[in-house]
């Protein structure tokens, strides 16, 4: 299937690669079919392309990508939604907004995505968790999340020059 993008010019797809988000997602209830993007620069960015308007499209990101921990839980009725039996089988996405300064770019926490890998069905979720928030400042997260992966090196650097004394 080809796609004319307002970001990608044409771009050739396969059916095999269209997510669908029955119920749409949060404001765009009307449109569910969409395609997931990698960048080639090696970002942790992803594209959410719309297949049914070109014009559609949304930055999207993995949560464990810029955070230590994300914690989501999927109720049942979701994962039945989705026909989700194995965790292993979602994929977790959070959509990101981009203001005029990049610096200050949040992820909404608070209504994640969820696809089964496995069927490629989608739903947005929302979120129980207070701690998600729906503007959660990703530079701040990634700050968070790499002074704690240093305490964890630091506590293993430890362990191993007292196992060595």
């Amino acid at each position: 299937m080809n796609l004319s993008t307002s970001r990608f010019g044409k771009i050739s797809i396969a059916d095999e690669e269209i997510i669908t988000f029955q119920e749409g997602l949060l404001g765009f209830e009307d449109y569910h079919r969409y395609v997931v993007f990698n960048t080639d620069d090696g970002s942790p960015f992803r594209w959410l392309q719309c297949v049914d308007d070109g014009n559609l499209a949304f930055v999207i990101i993995e949560p464990l990508s810029f955070m230590f921990e994300y914690d989501i839980e999927i109720s049942d009725s979701d994962a039945e939604f989705i026909a989700l039996k194995r965790a292993e089988d979602a994929v977790l996405y959070v959509i990101v907004s981009i203001p005029q300064n990049p610096k200050d770019m949040t992820a909404n926490l608070q209504g994640p995505l969820v696809i089964n890998a496995a069927n490629r069905k989608g739903r947005q979720v929302i979120s129980g968790n207070s701690r998600h928030s729906v503007k959660a400042r990703i530079l701040d997260e990634m700050e968070k999340r790499a002074a704690k992966m240093k305490e964890i090196q630091d506590s293993l650097d430890s362990d191993q020059k007292d196992g060595e004394g």
